[in-house]
């Protein structure tokens, strides 16, 4: 307390606990006002220039909040020891106990002593002593910034694929066939596999994951929207409600992630060995001897529950008519009915369309389902079902990772154009897998395993759900890439969460805090009151520091305080503690104070008993 004495040469004691009350609830006022400011918003950001800076000088921020905080802490514990200390030396006016006067050094310090016969002054000590040193630390925690998602509610609108207008406008845009063409020739498998970032030796299992993503383009769609739409960026219609931190809107923060409601297309997907009872498949082989290979051109004729459909495919064999099976595969589809059929009626099978999937024999042969030795004869003659359906799901867009969870348990059929459209992509998925001697699908089955066939099913039925959900998804960005009419849309909502540095409302952490910091404040008050008072009721100098070493030696000398010990016995220094004393004024020759000098008391004698 050296700079109080200093600033004592100008200042009264009055003055100074004046100043000491107001600074101290500057201070404390400070603290609840910043954390009434951080529990009222929820979050308090900072904005994005100095978000930046933090991170690229992680440990200025270290720097500084440790010195604001360190500054903080000893101004705070400098005004409550010089309010302590001054209500402590009115208090010493009076005869003491040496162990109190020793506690009341040690609490104007602070610091802590202990001594077993006296377990409250030592408790007293400890209390003040681990309150003023966690200063630094709990003003540490307060001050100092550090990450937070801070979220911030969203509000759209996005493309109803269930609106009838939506449904009307689909309809008009099948039914013209450079548009429908256009839309076929985009979606081809290295297309697809584009949009979900796979590699080639996950490619398969990736599809069959699919919770699809659009092109990350840097060009607008331009006048290829709609069913033209092929990739690029598409507005979406979304507002933010920063609510009371309206100034800050438009942060960014480190990054962002979003968890929206949004209507969602999915499809039950079930695959099986064909019933034959209900459903054909049939294989019609056409044979073409060239010079050095053979061509074979397949027509594939599904029949389900009397809706047929028709697939041409073109494949290779040696020439001889061969084909090798260790190299060489054929795994043809169709989808039935067909899409591109004016009858087609996906409701007539409960909004459901169906995909043969047949595995030729090794031997061509005139039946064409004899089992063989070909590349993918492991899969049986397969019937799978896909009935697509509109519901409502929680969407978590996380930078490149997109999760989906699916809130609506209800399910409602999509339109007859949805279905149709689905069912033409699906249609042309199946035939662009094909190729020469392999096929996509058969590779991948392949190499996942071929001795479990409900294993291959389940494979079967995620991959083409990822295509219904892909396929939708396209559909949606393409008719959105350039605005969605009002009489298409339904509302969105959901959260965006931004990271930055900042402060969140941490509800227990910060009672704690406050608690000490107003414990402090407290304490300053009425110690510097009573001080006032005391003050205006009998003044005392000032110039005296019982809790400075010189002054103590010097007063302990003045008043013959060593006779005392020296009287005593000297092995008995716990003891000592319990001498009572008081400090005297020492005046000079013409009665003025000049210093003070440390006395013993002689207790009063007990009272004879008769």
């Amino acid at each position: 307390m050296h700079f109080v004495n200093l600033v004592k040469i100008r200042l009264s004691s009055t003055s100074l606990l004046l100043v000491t009350i107001f600074g101290q609830t500057v201070i404390m006022g400070f603290a609840w006002g910043f954390t009434g400011g951080i529990v009222f918003t929820g979050v308090l950001a900072l904005p994005d220039h100095i978000v930046y800076l933090i991170v690229e000088h992680p440990t200025v921020l270290t720097l500084i909040v440790t010195l604001i905080s360190t500054t903080l802490s000893i101004i705070t514990s400098m005004f409550f020891t010089f309010a302590v200390k001054e209500a402590l030396r009115h208090h010493l006016s009076g005869p003491i106990a040496l162990f109190e006067l020793r506690t009341a050094i040690a609490l104007s310090r602070p610091t802590w002593v202990l001594r077993w016969k006296s377990l409250k002054l030592s408790a007293l000590t400890l209390a003040v002593y681990a309150v003023v040193t966690f200063l630094n630390t709990s003003w540490s925690t307060l001050l100092l910034p550090t990450l937070v998602q801070w979220p911030v509610a969203t509000f759209g609108t996005e493309l109803d694929l269930g609106s009838v207008a939506f449904v009307n406008q689909l309809s008009t845009d099948l039914n013209t066939p450079e548009v429908n063409t256009v839309v076929l020739l985009r979606l081809t498998f290295k297309e697809v596999c584009k949009r979900v970032v796979c590699s080639a030796s996950t490619e398969f299992r990736t599809i069959s994951r699919l919770r699809s993503t659009l092109d990350d383009s840097s060009n607008p769609p331009g006048s290829a929207v709609g069913l033209a739409f092929y990739g690029g960026r598409v507005p979406v219609n979304t507002s933010f409600d920063w609510g009371n931190l309206a100034s800050d809107a438009g942060t960014q923060g480190i990054a962002q992630n979003y968890t929206v409601t949004q209507q969602g297309v999915t499809a039950n997907v079930t695959c099986q060995p064909i019933d034959r009872s209900q459903n054909e498949f049939n294989l019609n082989p056409t044979q073409t001897q060239g010079p050095e290979i053979t061509f074979f051109t397949w027509e594939a004729i599904a029949n389900c529950s009397g809706n047929s459909n028709s697939q041409i495919y073109y494949t290779t064999g040696s020439v001889s008519g061969q084909i090798v099976n260790a190299t060489e595969g054929f795994l043809p589809i169709v989808v039935c009915p067909d899409p591109l059929s004016t009858t087609f009626n996906p409701y007539k099978f409960g909004a459901a369309f169906v995909i043969f999937l047949r595995c030729l024999a090794s031997k061509l042969s005139a039946d064409v389902f004899m089992a063989g030795l070909y590349k993918y004869n492991f899969l049986p003659t397969t019937v799978c079902e896909v009935v697509p359906y509109l519901t409502t799901v929680n969407v978590t867009y996380n930078g490149g990772i997109i999760s989906v969870d699916r809130i609506d348990a209800s399910t409602s059929s999509p339109n007859f154009p949805l279905s149709q459209y689905i069912a033409t992509v699906i249609a042309y998925q199946s035939g662009a897998n094909q190729g020469m001697a392999t096929n996509t699908i058969g590779d991948f089955l392949t190499a996942y395993g071929t001795s479990n066939v409900s294993v291959m099913h389940s494979e079967l039925e995620d991959y083409w759900r990822g295509i219904t959900e892909f396929a939708s998804t396209q559909l949606r960005s393409g008719y959105s890439a350039s605005g969605v009419p009002s009489n298409m849309t339904r509302s969105t909502s959901g959260t965006m969460y931004i990271t930055t540095y900042g402060w969140r409302s941490q509800a227990h952490t910060y009672i704690f805090l406050l608690v000490e910091i107003t414990m402090i404040w407290s304490v300053t008050i009425l110690a510097a009151g009573y001080s006032l008072i005391q003050e205006k009721i009998h003044a005392s100098d000032p110039s005296f520091d019982f809790s400075d070493p010189v002054d103590l030696i010097i007063a302990a000398s003045v008043g013959r305080l060593q006779s005392e010990f020296c009287e005593g016995d000297g092995n008995d220094v716990d003891n000592s503690e319990d001498i009572t004393v008081r400090f005297e004024d020492v005046p000079d020759k013409v009665g003025k104070r000049i210093g003070k000098r440390l006395v013993t008391v002689i207790p009063e004698p007990l009272p004879e008993t008769a």
